[in-house]
């Protein structure tokens, strides 16, 4: 498992690949010539082990295309579930963020012990995408966003519970927005209104 993640992180960061979702297999690629730039990403994420965020360094040599953006996107996601699962922590979720990210509300020394709060009140918390993350540069240079559906186990009586970020019945036209800052790390995760 831990060859294949590595693998399709390698896959995700190298130019040039045709990624159709996050969960194809990592034998499912089809990939065009790569640049020598794309061959140093790529190496980087080896020698990081199987992580998809890059450094600063790491960033500045590479290019935050609006591809790359939604690939991280829907690794934000997949970290969230896999920690609602009981699968990991929510350790590759803060290795995402920069030291100054706004993540829900949640600032400074109240980021960790708060995201891991609403994770533990909200047992098998899971995010389901409605639709694919979408590039919206006209929000910011790194924004990213995608109507969704969150479940998870009443803490109290264990009945499943469902939130939609579209709801015509509420009414509720929400999105989940991510910015990311030109290191390519999380500087703000919110639910936003549409307009």
């Amino acid at each position: 498992m831990a060859t294949t993640t590595t693998r399709t992180t390698l896959l995700r960061l190298t130019a040039g690949i045709s990624w159709a979702s996050s969960f194809r297999s990592a034998n499912a690629f089809h990939v065009t010539p790569n640049t020598a730039a794309a061959a140093a990403a790529a190496a980087a994420v080896v020698s990081r082990g199987s992580r998809s965020f890059m450094t600063s360094k790491e960033a500045a040599t590479s290019s935050l295309t609006p591809e790359a953006l939604c690939d991280r996107a829907k690794d934000f996601v997949n970290y969230k579930n896999a920690a609602g699962s009981g699968e990991s922590t929510l350790d590759d979720v803060f290795d995402m963020c920069s030291l100054d990210v706004d993540l829900y509300g949640l600032t400074g020394d109240k980021v960790r012990p708060g995201f891991t709060a609403f994770f533990k009140s909200h047992d098998g918390l899971h995010h389901e995408l409605l639709e694919e993350p979408t590039f919206v540069g006209d929000i910011g240079p790194g924004a990213v966003q995608y109507p969704f559906i969150k479940t998870w186990n009443d803490d109290n009586n264990g009945e499943p519970q469902r939130w939609s970020s579209i709801d015509p019945d509420k009414p509720r036209n929400k999105v989940e927005r991510l910015e990311f800052d030109g290191d390519g790390m999380l500087a703000r995760v919110s639910v936003v209104d549409l307009i």
